[in-house]
């Protein structure tokens, strides 16, 4: 399993689920590969500043939401 960098989206991934979407819908709006996101979620590499920007604006998101308690 690769190293993590940060804990894991938590929040985010709550409201993933919360508003029925799913990783490869974000993938897709993000230009990125499943595995990719999936990775960004769940701590073993980190979104972009644009890439977090992007989402914000699209699903009008506070950017606490990808704050996480401390690194992994």
């Amino acid at each position: 399993m690769p190293t993590k960098i940060h804990k894991p989206y938590a929040k985010f991934k709550g409201w993933i689920r919360e508003n029925g979407l799913n990783y490869q819908e974000i993938a897709d709006f993000l230009g990125l590969n499943l595995a990719t996101v999936s990775n960004k979620i769940n701590g073993q590499s980190d979104f972009s500043l644009s890439e977090i920007n992007a989402l914000r604006k699209k699903y009008n998101l506070s950017s606490e939401i990808f704050f996480t308690d401390s690194v992994a």
